[in-house]
């Protein structure tokens, strides 16, 4: 249990408001670096009465320690748009930092489907110097390809 304690330390400065006890909110943090989706922690198995969002909330202060450390990966949210262009559909892929808000790449097309978008991810990994956790829309995140 050297682990949960350690985590238990951790986020005891963390949190100034305690609405949860911080046994449950550390092992929701666990559950979740472990692998189990929001959903899972704060609706199926009942490991906490919060709410989804009150979940990732704790998750992103806690992973806050550990950012300095450079033990969690660069985190990239890759998105894409449509965008009608005198009746022409184009679709625009953008990627951008998590944690700084910076704009890494864009790329537009004028298809969309899978060979675009692996496509798009290559040149988001060809212009990171590490290989990021990409974060898409509905998924979890993919490790670099």
């Amino acid at each position: 249990m050297y682990v949960f304690e350690y985590i238990l330390d951790k986020i005891s400065s963390l949190f100034k408001f305690n609405n949860y006890p911080l046994d449950e909110k550390a092992y929701s943090i666990m559950l979740h670096v472990a692998g189990l989706s929001l959903r899972d922690i704060s609706e199926r198995y009942y490991v906490t009465m919060a709410s989804r969002e009150s979940v990732k909330r704790w998750f992103h202060r806690f992973s806050r320690i550990f950012s300095t450390e450079k033990r969690f990966r660069r985190a990239v949210a890759l998105d894409e748009t449509v965008v009608e262009i005198h009746g022409f559909r184009a679709y625009v892929w953008s990627t951008v930092d998590v944690d700084s808000g910076e704009v890494l790449a864009i790329y537009a097309s004028w298809n969309r489907n899978m060979i675009v978008a692996v496509k798009f991810v290559r040149i988001v990994l060809d212009r990171c110097l590490n290989k990021p956790l990409i974060i898409v829309d509905r998924g979890h995140g993919i490790d670099g390809l």
